[in-house]
């Protein structure tokens, strides 16, 4: 895979953590979890960055080590195993917290991977 590969996956996965950004904005908790539409967005965003992630090449994974590459790709898996009733609270998280941290580091990684 050329580093142009790499690129145009790591631009949709900053495309899919855009959307899950988007659509949790001026959001509450109470009403993510009430609002189906948003949730199952959410949770295709999700699937969508594991799919991509585990498309990266094994060589970019190591050679960028700091992103957290192992975290991305059990997102997913995460989210299955979890019960009904948390769920929904750890795709809040995911999208709140755990998202908004990474998406810097993808960032930075495709700046550096320009130069």
């Amino acid at each position: 895979m050329t580093g142009r590969n790499t690129a145009e996956l790591l631009h949709c996965i900053l495309n899919e953590i855009g959307k899950v950004s988007r659509l949790t904005e001026g959001h509450q908790y109470e009403d993510f979890y009430r609002d189906e539409k948003t949730y199952a967005s959410v949770t295709g965003c999700i699937r969508a960055i594991d799919e991509l992630v585990h498309q990266v090449p094994t060589i970019i994974r190591v050679k960028y080590a700091l992103l957290p590459w192992k975290e991305l790709t059990a997102l997913e898996e995460e989210v299955a195993r979890a019960d009904p009733v948390s769920r929904t609270r750890l795709l809040w998280k995911i999208s709140t917290e755990t998202l908004p941290r990474i998406r810097p580091l993808i960032e930075n990684l495709i700046e550096e991977m320009g130069k």
